[in-house]
């Protein structure tokens, strides 16, 4: 690629020597036509890097895919922001093959990985050749501190070893029956509100909306996996509100503004002193806040429980394992800044993730009743004997509801595209990609492709998985992605997605809302808009 610097000081170079020359052109002239020349060497280095290099001579454009819009600089942009997430992917795919190059704004080239052996690559056998755009990185890192999502290379590695210990089996065994409460919570807030004479529409049905609903009981869930009531249910609407919760409602809203669409793809406006801006400034301060506050406490137990020399028979909660991690080969455990970082990850990921799912779960059962009455049945099973809180063994072994939690996540992935960008000369199959080359990975492609899933591939069936053993490996089914990236906390999310679900679906039946038109948005997560409205009625035993 041609080097603009190193191209104009040769320019100027040549320009003093020939033109300012004594037998040159006098000093005004020259110095227009050295403007004039410095303004070519612009014009041509700026065609040449995003027309001929990203259209035509990028080692990227040997892969097939689809021709560039005729408005200039723009490439597939203008297909990429119309459609819903992942459906121009789902079509290239299907036109081109497995790998497909397309061309965001400004013609940068973008390589579409679906092929399961080319996942693969990227995910697990090269994984640390491919890592998050500095773009991405930088931009979650403000919400999430600079915990495990973020991290790369030798960093991932220690974190991720550090970690395996806070979510293992056994860990989220002795949470279970701390991710029951907010459930409980939540459903009496709904019967509440059934059984009052307020939303009462047709049928004797109450309109709720439950994604702020759903947002804050995950949100409680982590809380008290931290060993902590956030009391983001119990207080939401309130002055008693959290900061905490009052932050993530503003920052995963599904603000689909002028000027929202305008930073994402101009990163500086973000600066400017608009109100919403300020707004997010303000909960990112608080999420900072709240997050040191809660360290702060988790730090101040285990040192108060190693002082008291008395060794309590309650099991950890995840906070209190964090203290506890020791790294075997320096002996160090992870810093108060280290812990906030990883706190800030587990509590944004750990709850939006399975709220959003939850969200689109319900949504799918109240379109289907058919298989919203099986899974009611299959889960009373779960709460016989006036047991409130099932064991993590009893749940993972309803068929039903497994089949419902795996085909929500297959249908409607959470996160639908990924991407990764190589960190240095990469061979992709038989493709040769520089170092910078953006690749994305589109869950969502592979989720809904006929050719593995059937001719309904795009339709909500769970007894699909019934031969579940037949269908989808690792590189093709993946809603927590797969390889060394895969989520370290993916047992904790379907457990709690599981428990959350049967707890919600016992005592009420969910219906569609008649002429409700939800549409999917991605705003980091696959976001139900406007917010999921249902028509919810108590179950008559």
């Amino acid at each position: 690629m041609i080097n603009y610097q190193l191209a104009y000081k040769t320019l100027q170079q040549h320009v003093e020597k020939y033109i300012l020359s004594p037998t040159g052109l006098d000093a005004s002239t020259a110095k227009t036509l050295s403007l004039q020349l410095g303004v070519s060497t612009i014009i041509i280095y700026y065609f040449y890097k995003l027309i001929l290099y990203r259209l035509y001579l990028h080692p990227a454009n040997r892969i097939p895919g689809p021709k560039v819009s005729w408005i200039p600089f723009m490439g597939n942009f203008f297909e990429i922001i119309k459609e819903e997430s992942g459906v121009p992917h789902k079509r290239w795919t299907k036109l081109y093959g497995g790998i497909v190059t397309y061309h965001a704004m400004w013609n940068t080239p973008r390589v579409v990985v679906t092929d399961p052996l080319l996942l693969k690559q990227v995910l697990t056998s090269n994984e640390y050749d491919y890592i998050k755009s500095p773009e991405t990185s930088n931009f979650l890192r403000r919400m999430i501190g600079n915990g495990l999502l973020v991290a790369e290379g030798d960093t991932h590695r220690h974190q991720r070893k550090m970690l395996n210990p806070a979510f293992s089996v056994n860990a989220i065994r002795s949470i279970l029956p701390l991710m029951a409460k907010p459930g409980h919570r939540l459903r009496d807030t709904w019967l509440a509100a059934i059984q009052s004479d307020q939303n009462k529409v047709a049928n004797d049905c109450t309109e709720v909306q439950v994604s702020s609903g759903l947002s804050l009981a995950t949100l409680d869930v982590i809380g008290w996996a931290f060993g902590q009531d956030f009391k983001a249910l119990e207080f939401a609407g309130t002055p008693h509100q959290s900061k905490l919760s009052q932050a993530y409602l503003h920052l995963f809203s599904t603000d689909v503004s002028f000027m929202r669409f305008l930073s994402f793809i101009f990163p500086a406006l973000r600066y400017l002193p608009t109100a919403r801006n300020r707004l997010i400034r303000r909960d990112l301060k608080w999420l900072d806040e709240e997050s040191k506050a809660l360290v702060q406490v988790g730090i101040e137990r285990a040192k108060a429980a190693k002082a008291s020399g008395v060794v309590s028979d309650k099991p950890k909660d995840l906070l209190a394992t964090m203290v506890d991690l020791i790294d075997e080969e320096t002996g160090q455990g992870f810093t108060a800044d280290e812990l906030k970082n990883q706190c800030l990850t587990f509590l944004a990921a750990g709850h939006e993730t399975t709220s959003v799912s939850l969200s689109w779960a319900l949504w799918l059962l109240a379109r289907d009743q058919v298989i919203q009455d099986e899974l009611r049945s299959e889960v009373l099973t779960l709460f016989k004997d006036g047991h409130e809180v099932p064991s993590y063994e009893a749940i993972n072994a309803l068929p039903l509801l497994n089949n419902v939690v795996r085909e929500t996540l297959r249908l409607i992935p959470a996160v639908p595209v990924t991407n990764r960008v190589t960190r240095v000369p990469t061979v992709l199959g038989s493709h040769v990609l520089p170092m910078g080359t953006h690749v994305f990975i589109s869950v969502v492609t592979s989720h809904h492709s006929t050719e593995i899933w059937g001719s309904d591939a795009e339709e909500f069936n769970p007894k699909r998985w019934d031969n579940s053993e037949k269908i989808g490996n690792a590189y093709q089914y993946m809603p927590f992605l797969a390889g060394g990236r895969q989520c370290i906390g993916y047992k904790f999310a379907l457990v709690e997605f599981k428990l959350l679900l049967a707890i919600l679906v016992r005592d009420i039946q969910y219906f569609e809302k008649p002429d409700y038109k939800i549409s999917k948005k991605q705003q980091i997560t696959l976001k139900p808009f406007p917010n999921m409205t249902l028509w919810l009625k108590p179950v008559v035993n």
